[in-house]
């Protein structure tokens, strides 16, 4: 079953209770509250409000949107990014996989990320909670191989990874990456620019996400598929981009 959403750092600017009723108003079924503004780490009480106030909305939360970076920052400092996430009522938590491109990491930064990440892969774990990597440059999960293989050695049930396309490849190199993270992916990022980021309207990207869309539909496994990098930061093109997202999952 895929789901469709809104990733809510896609819109700093504005409440949580504007972003809910936009995601209403757009027919998406929930959120990735981030953590950066909207549901900071360690502040329970407003994490609960909004939660609260998600599914009050009838929309799920889909995922908190953390910046925690194992290899970077000890388990430790991990507590209030779990305890904001369990309040929140979020099913996973997004982190970083380190600050550094993957082929720039040494060994030792390596296996510092992922001692830290099967550590706070635990904590997780007792609440019920999965842990997921983005797949980002300047991260050990920047490309297909070092994703999956960050992944396996961490070795942990609890451990997903996200997905997004880099736009800086072909089709087919993203359908290949899509192929090899799908069996150990949770959710994914969805938006639509070029190698030099400038934004378009989803639909633009209709025949590449179609192609990424069927794959993932076929995998008949639950995923999250959440926009953000909306362009012009305008909430009228979310409203496009989101009839194109639905249209893509239920097509």
């Amino acid at each position: 079953m895929l789901k469709s959403g809104l990733v809510s750092v896609s819109f700093r600017q504005k409440t949580p209770e504007e972003i809910i009723a936009l995601v209403e108003q757009c027919g998406l079924d929930g959120i990735e509250w981030g953590g950066d503004v909207h549901v900071t780490p360690g502040d329970t009480e407003n994490a609960g409000r909004i939660g609260d106030l998600t599914r009050q909305a009838g929309l799920e939360v889909l995922a908190y949107g953390s910046y925690f970076r194992p290899g970077e920052q000890r388990a430790a400092a991990f507590a209030p990014v779990l305890a904001s996430a369990k309040a929140l009522g979020a099913p996973a938590i997004r982190v970083w996989a380190g600050a550094k491109w993957s082929w720039r990491a040494d060994e030792a930064y390596v296996q510092q990320v992922i001692r830290d990440t099967r550590e706070i892969c635990d904590m997780a774990a007792a609440e019920g909670i999965d842990i997921c990597y983005e797949y980002h440059g300047w991260t050990l999960t920047d490309n297909r191989f070092s994703a999956t293989e960050v992944h396996r050695e961490i070795g942990r049930e609890n451990m997903r990874l996200y997905w997004q396309p880099n736009f800086c490849l072909s089709r087919e190199d993203n359908l290949l990456a899509l192929k090899m993270v799908l069996p150990r992916m949770r959710d994914v990022h969805v938006f639509y620019w070029d190698c030099g980021e400038t934004r378009f309207p989803l639909e633009e990207g209709r025949p590449l996400w179609k192609s990424w869309v069927d794959l993932i539909r076929a995998d008949g496994k639950p995923h999250s598929l959440m926009l953000e990098f909306i362009k012009d930061n305008d909430p009228r093109h979310l409203e496009q981009d989101a009839k194109t997202l639905l249209s893509l999952i239920n097509a």
